[in-house]
Protein backbone atom coordinates (compact mmCIF):
# COMPACT_ATOMS: atom_id res chain seq x y z
CA UNK A 1 0.00 0.00 0.00
CA UNK A 2 1.59 3.43 -0.72
CA UNK A 3 1.76 6.03 1.39
CA UNK A 4 -1.10 8.17 0.75
CA UNK A 5 -3.21 5.28 0.51
CA UNK A 6 -2.51 4.24 3.80
CA UNK A 7 -2.56 7.67 4.97
CA UNK A 8 -6.05 8.25 3.81
CA UNK A 9 -7.23 4.93 4.93
CA UNK A 10 -6.41 6.15 8.48
CA UNK A 11 -8.09 9.15 7.99
CA UNK A 12 -11.21 7.69 6.51
CA UNK A 13 -11.41 5.14 9.14
CA UNK A 14 -10.82 8.26 11.81
CA UNK A 15 -13.40 10.49 9.86
CA UNK A 16 -16.42 7.46 11.00
CA UNK A 17 -15.33 6.11 13.91
CA UNK A 18 -16.93 9.03 16.11
CA UNK A 19 -20.38 10.15 16.60
CA UNK A 20 -22.00 13.50 15.68
CA UNK A 21 -25.16 15.38 16.38
CA UNK A 22 -27.63 15.90 13.59
CA UNK A 23 -28.55 19.80 12.82
CA UNK A 24 -32.15 18.38 14.58
CA UNK A 25 -30.26 17.61 17.72
CA UNK A 26 -30.33 13.29 17.36
CA UNK A 27 -27.03 11.40 18.09
CA UNK A 28 -25.80 10.27 14.74
CA UNK A 29 -23.32 7.11 15.62
CA UNK A 30 -21.05 7.46 12.58
CA UNK A 31 -19.59 4.02 10.70
CA UNK A 32 -16.11 3.21 9.74
CA UNK A 33 -15.57 2.84 6.40
CA UNK A 34 -11.94 3.10 4.10
CA UNK A 35 -11.66 4.32 0.89
CA UNK A 36 -9.11 4.47 -1.67
CA UNK A 37 -8.54 8.01 -3.39
CA UNK A 38 -6.41 9.20 -6.44
CA UNK A 39 -3.51 11.35 -5.54
CA UNK A 40 -4.89 14.52 -6.56
CA UNK A 41 -7.63 13.79 -4.87
CA UNK A 42 -5.92 13.57 -1.63
CA UNK A 43 -4.23 16.99 -1.94
CA UNK A 44 -7.02 18.44 -2.71
CA UNK A 45 -8.39 17.34 0.61
CA UNK A 46 -5.43 18.12 2.37
CA UNK A 47 -4.94 21.91 1.17
CA UNK A 48 -8.82 22.13 1.93
CA UNK A 49 -7.82 21.13 5.34
CA UNK A 50 -4.97 23.02 5.72
CA UNK A 51 -6.30 25.97 4.38
CA UNK A 52 -8.87 26.00 7.38
CA UNK A 53 -12.04 25.45 5.17
CA UNK A 54 -12.87 22.06 7.59
CA UNK A 55 -11.29 20.88 10.50
CA UNK A 56 -10.44 17.40 9.13
CA UNK A 57 -10.89 15.19 5.94
CA UNK A 58 -13.90 13.56 7.93
CA UNK A 59 -15.35 16.88 8.07
CA UNK A 60 -14.78 17.74 4.61
CA UNK A 61 -16.19 13.94 3.36
CA UNK A 62 -19.45 14.39 5.33
CA UNK A 63 -19.83 17.84 3.65
CA UNK A 64 -19.24 16.58 0.24
CA UNK A 65 -21.69 13.89 1.02
CA UNK A 66 -24.30 16.05 2.61
CA UNK A 67 -23.96 18.45 -0.62
CA UNK A 68 -24.28 15.42 -2.89
CA UNK A 69 -27.80 14.20 -1.10
CA UNK A 70 -29.07 17.54 -1.53
CA UNK A 71 -28.44 17.84 -4.80
CA UNK A 72 -30.21 14.53 -5.58
CA UNK A 73 -33.50 15.67 -3.57
CA UNK A 74 -33.10 18.73 -5.90
CA UNK A 75 -33.12 16.62 -9.12
CA UNK A 76 -35.84 14.62 -7.91
CA UNK A 77 -38.02 17.62 -6.98
CA UNK A 78 -37.22 19.40 -10.07
CA UNK A 79 -38.08 16.01 -12.17
CA UNK A 80 -41.86 15.91 -9.82
CA UNK A 81 -42.07 19.23 -10.79
CA UNK A 82 -41.62 18.74 -14.44
CA UNK A 83 -44.12 15.65 -14.49
CA UNK A 84 -46.48 17.75 -12.43
CA UNK A 85 -46.15 21.11 -14.75
CA UNK A 86 -46.59 18.10 -17.88
CA UNK A 87 -49.99 17.26 -16.51
CA UNK A 88 -51.43 20.96 -16.60
CA UNK A 89 -53.67 22.08 -19.28
CA UNK A 90 -51.94 24.84 -21.13
CA UNK A 91 -53.97 27.60 -20.19
CA UNK A 92 -52.73 26.85 -16.38
CA UNK A 93 -49.42 26.93 -17.50
CA UNK A 94 -49.61 29.99 -18.89
CA UNK A 95 -51.50 31.29 -16.21
CA UNK A 96 -48.77 30.50 -13.72
CA UNK A 97 -46.50 32.12 -16.01
CA UNK A 98 -48.35 35.20 -16.13
CA UNK A 99 -48.74 35.41 -12.24
CA UNK A 100 -45.11 34.90 -11.83
CA UNK A 101 -44.24 37.72 -14.28
CA UNK A 102 -46.59 39.90 -12.19
CA UNK A 103 -44.73 38.98 -9.10
CA UNK A 104 -41.68 39.76 -10.46
CA UNK A 105 -42.81 43.30 -11.95
CA UNK A 106 -44.53 44.23 -8.69
CA UNK A 107 -41.45 43.19 -6.35
CA UNK A 108 -39.18 45.75 -8.88
CA UNK A 109 -41.65 48.63 -8.55
CA UNK A 110 -41.25 48.10 -5.31
CA UNK A 111 -44.83 46.64 -4.50
CA UNK A 112 -44.60 44.39 -1.89
CA UNK A 113 -44.48 43.48 1.62
CA UNK A 114 -41.91 41.56 4.05
CA UNK A 115 -43.26 39.13 6.63
CA UNK A 116 -41.28 37.57 9.20
CA UNK A 117 -42.14 34.04 10.09
CA UNK A 118 -44.60 35.08 12.42
CA UNK A 119 -46.04 37.38 9.75
CA UNK A 120 -45.87 34.64 6.77
CA UNK A 121 -47.73 32.08 9.24
CA UNK A 122 -50.48 34.70 9.86
CA UNK A 123 -50.55 35.36 6.13
CA UNK A 124 -51.06 31.67 5.50
CA UNK A 125 -54.03 31.47 8.14
CA UNK A 126 -56.12 34.31 6.21
CA UNK A 127 -55.21 32.76 3.20
CA UNK A 128 -56.69 28.98 3.89
CA UNK A 129 -59.81 30.62 5.95
CA UNK A 130 -60.55 32.74 2.75
CA UNK A 131 -60.27 29.51 0.71
CA UNK A 132 -62.62 27.87 3.09
CA UNK A 133 -65.05 30.44 3.34
CA UNK A 134 -64.87 30.17 -0.77
CA UNK A 135 -65.73 26.69 -0.96
CA UNK A 136 -68.24 26.85 1.97
CA UNK A 137 -69.96 29.56 -0.88
CA UNK A 138 -69.64 27.84 -3.25
CA UNK A 139 -71.25 24.60 -1.93
CA UNK A 140 -73.93 26.68 -0.66
CA UNK A 141 -75.03 28.40 -4.07
CA UNK A 142 -74.33 25.16 -5.88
Amino acid sequence: MSAYAADMSVCAAACFKRAIIAVDGTFMPLEQINISLSPQMVRFIRDKVNGGQYADASDLVRDAVRRLQADEAARTEWALLAGFEAGLPESSREAIRLGVQLGIADIESGRFEEFDAEGLRGLGKQLVAGTIKKRAARRKAG
